[in-house]
């Protein structure tokens, strides 16, 4: 019964830090930089930011699939956060650091139309993941608390 509640614990805290912090984020941290921020220096804060969210969502992850897995759960709320944690350090590992060579202020008077175009491209493409990453980890809370219920009331 003690293992059951540290594995809960750890099941919550990650999915809990995973969604608070990427919300957080995407509708507090990210619009107040650009707001009061110039472009490029909002945009390298951003960046920053983000290389941190993507490892911690890794590691939550990680941190829920094993929980959930000690828990007896098994299926897709196993398969999807590694899946998810997988996708996180995909967008900071491959996405991020291609933003970051072909971004307006990184080049400068460089910047080609071409080069801007690619920008837009990986720029939406890594908002997409970060979008999806953030509905499926709300998904799985949502999941998650059914299952607790369930298992609660046997």
């Amino acid at each position: 019964m003690f293992s059951q509640s540290i594995l809960r614990l750890g099941l919550w805290t990650s999915l809990g830090v995973w969604v608070g912090s990427w919300g957080f984020f995407a509708f507090v941290v990210s619009r107040i930089a650009f707001q009061v921020l110039p472009g490029d220096v909002a945009g390298d804060l951003a960046g920053r930011l983000l290389g941190v969210l993507h490892f911690g969502g890794a590691l939550a992850g990680f941190v829920a699939a094993g929980c959930a897995f000690g828990l007896g759960r098994r299926g897709w709320v196993i398969i999807l956060p590694l899946l998810l944690a997988l996708i996180c350090v995909f967008n900071e590992l491959w996405v991020a650091p291609e933003v970051a060579l072909v971004r307006p202020s990184t080049l400068g008077p460089a910047s080609t139309e071409a080069t801007a175009n690619r920008f837009r491209i990986l720029h939406r493409l890594s908002l997409g993941l970060f979008l999806a990453i953030h509905v499926a980890t709300v998904a799985l809370l949502i999941r998650h608390a059914r299952l607790d219920s369930r298992e609660l009331a046997d």
